[in-house]
């Protein structure tokens, strides 16, 4: 069953929230505070301290393009919402916003956002199967607000898959995508470098299963 939003909007907590004081080309986004963590426990009356795995709301994941149109937009399960990474999940059956049409997702997905690299991670899992692989983004590095993480998507992607046994593969996938965007929006060679270069840290992640390719 997909994921809405209530009448009234996504159910509020007091969570991390990350500004950004730079372009696409200059420095990268940076933590703006990491107050303490703190939600309402359902039920419960107190307040707690929520812990990486505890949902913590209901919060929107949303990719625009180099030109600020919509790329991705999807509800998400907030999980954690640290100084350095914001985490998410869904579950499979989700209906996602594209630029296409709307997307129903086959699988349970944990998002990695982080606001100092140049890519996000998707872990993607099929109900009942376990992993099935990881969908990496290559974008700008994540803001989060308290309620919305967003990121634009560059339009070069990684995909890591198993491959067969404990390992992992992976390819590099729509470089069609990425140059049509580089000459559409005018990336300039800044842009460019800066791709390739979370192209190839992805691959020395996967190599030496480093977070989040490690379990």
């Amino acid at each position: 069953m997909a994921i809405r939003p209530s009448s009234s909007g996504w159910p509020r907590s007091a969570r991390t929230s990350w500004s950004s004081s730079s372009s696409l080309h200059g420095a990268v986004s940076r933590p703006e505070s990491s107050p303490r963590l703190w939600t309402e426990r359902e039920g419960a009356g107190v307040r707690g301290r929520m812990t990486a795995g505890e949902a913590l709301g209901l919060v929107t994941v949303q990719g625009t393009n180099y030109d600020g149109s919509i790329h991705w937009k999807h509800p998400a399960t907030l999980l954690q919402a640290g100084p350095g990474l914001v985490q998410t999940q869904t579950s499979a059956g989700l209906e996602i916003k594209r630029e296409a049409g709307i997307f129903v997702s086959r699988y349970n997905t944990r998002g990695h956002y982080w606001p100092d690299r140049w890519f996000n991670v998707i872990r993607l899992e099929l109900p009942g199967q376990g992993l099935y692989g990881f969908y990496c983004n290559i974008a700008t590095p994540a803001r989060f607000d308290g309620e919305t993480v967003h990121y634009t998507d560059l339009q070069l992607d990684v995909i890591v898959r198993r491959d067969g046994g404990a390992g992992l593969v992976h390819s590099v996938v729509d470089e069609d995508e990425f140059e049509e965007a580089r000459l559409r929006y005018g990336y300039d060679a800044g842009l460019v470098a800066r791709c390739r270069a979370a192209v190839d840290e992805l691959i020395a992640m996967v190599g030496r299963r480093a977070f989040p390719f490690d379990g």
